[in-house]
């Protein structure tokens, strides 16, 4: 047979790994951005107020594009050690926390393994395991989205790599029990991985548990109450203990660009700036809360986010997102029946006008329905 022939013969999808070829359990809301620009977009958790004055200034004063970034970052590691009141070398970046999630599923998942998550949680933990071959053992919330501490610990066996705890939690919105985290890292003989994304909204943070308990690791981000999500800088706060094989495996630069560490560098130094920042989205969040409940039947959960889950008076809010999206407001909907959520829609805390846009239409939508 020529070689042509062989060429022809030869299927590329079959050298991809099994886990690779299934589909996705992390599915984003599908944007069109050729609409973007007339869209309220609030279906991402981003911040509507962008990044910080000294951050913008970095960032339109930068132009060593043709440098590489400093191969250990230590500038930035250092301002975020200073953040958090860790050190350095317990710091590792990524392009977002979803990368960092990702260096510690290549640092400890290989098939066969499991985490264990709650859900509803973020959908990003069950992809990256599944990726590895791992499996993921669910305990899902209790019906006030608080943990089962009993299940979880009862579900731990000698293939559990890590429980990952996401709080305040994404998508319900909650702070879990300090009580019960506490309960679990004292606990457990695994890893357990807190994902404090939305600390910053919450006022409260577990940035020193891996100082505390060494088998705690805490990941974190700059994209929420910084306004940095396309700059794509995310970071860990890893025991000391683990810090030298973090170090074996870290990307080159930790896959963070140069512009965006010295926008995330100039944004800690801004932090008073932020901090009001976080004060407004607090008060628009409270009032866009109070504002939903005159709408009949409406009930936003409790939030100690940037965003309000909402339970609406219809048996599945999936058409009633699409609406909103044809009206040109971008909200999220959690459709699959597993998480119990299909009443819901999560909406994101825009800028006063784009909550009264999605009020407006939502209650429009309802009314109609």
């Amino acid at each position: 047979m020529s070689s042509q022939a062989v060429l022809r013969q030869f299927d590329p999808s079959s050298v991809v790994r099994e886990p690779v070829r299934a589909k996705s359990s992390y599915v984003p809301s599908p944007r069109d951005e050729r609409l973007a620009s007339h869209m309220v977009r609030l279906d991402m958790n981003e911040s509507p107020y962008g990044p910080s004055p000294k951050a913008r200034a970095a960032i339109a004063a930068f132009v060593t594009t043709h440098r590489y970034p400093d191969f250990d970052q230590w500038a930035l590691r250092d301002a975020i050690a200073a953040y958090t009141g860790t050190t350095p070398e317990q710091i590792f970046l990524g392009a977002g926390a979803d990368d960092v999630l990702n260096l510690l599923a290549q640092a400890t998942l290989e098939p066969g393994d499991e985490i264990i998550i709650s859900e509803p949680t973020f959908g990003v933990y069950r992809m990256q395991a599944n990726l590895r071959g791992a499996k993921t053992i669910d305990v899902p919330l209790d019906s006030d989205f608080q943990l089962d501490v009993d299940g979880i610990l009862a579900a731990i066996t000698d293939r559990t790599k890590y429980i990952i705890i996401c709080t305040p939690n994404n998508p319900t919105g909650n702070q879990l029990s300090r009580d019960d985290i506490d309960r679990i890292v004292t606990s457990a003989p695994c890893l357990v991985v807190i994902d404090e994304a939305y600390s910053e909204f919450a006022g409260t943070s577990y940035a020193d548990y891996p100082d505390r308990y060494q088998n705690t690791i805490v990941f974190r981000t700059m994209s929420k109450f910084a306004g940095m999500a396309g700059m794509r800088v995310g970071y860990a706060i890893v025991p000391k203990s683990m810090a030298p094989h973090m170090e074996n495996i870290v990307q080159p630069c930790h896959n963070v660009s140069t512009v965006s560490a010295e926008a995330a560098i100039a944004s800690l130094d801004d932090l008073d700036y932020l901090h009001e920042v976080i004060q407004k989205i607090i008060a628009s969040r409270d009032e866009l809360a109070a504002n939903l409940r005159e709408i009949p039947g409406v009930e936003p959960y409790p939030s100690a986010t940037n965003f309000l889950l909402v339970k609406l008076p219809v048996e599945d809010a999936g058409p009633v997102v699409a609406e909103l999206a044809n009206r040109g407001i971008l909200v999220r909907h959690f459709g699959n029946p597993a998480l119990g959520l299909g009443q819901c829609l999560r909406v994101t805390v825009g800028l006063p006008d784009e909550n009264e846009r999605f009020l407006n239409q939502l209650a429009d939508i309802l009314e109609k329905a």
